[in-house]
């Protein structure tokens, strides 16, 4: 089918730092889901201080690559993936 590709122009920068930043938390909030379940934690919805100090850690203690991430980006990110119906709020 000819034409029936969609091209997307460049973004606006907010929305794309806002999506960029939604992508890796929803990754991390993921594994620290998955890890928490593996060593036996309560399958509790996680908090936003929660996942904040876990970055914190990745970044100063793991020397990971970490965006500059605050904690309402993490709130909103779980807004997103709630919206989705991928996770439960507090």
């Amino acid at each position: 089918m000819k034409g029936s590709a969609r091209v997307f122009g460049q973004a606006d920068p907010v929305v794309e730092n806002a999506l960029l930043k939604s992508t890796f938390l929803s990754y991390y909030i993921s594994m620290y889901n998955s890890v928490n379940k593996e060593v036996g934690y309560d399958e509790k919805p996680v908090s936003v201080d929660e996942i904040y100090d876990f970055l914190q850690d990745l970044k100063f203690e793991g020397g990971e690559s970490v965006p500059d991430i605050c904690k309402e980006d993490i709130a909103f990110c779980f807004h997103i993936l709630h919206l989705l119906g991928v996770c439960k709020l507090n």
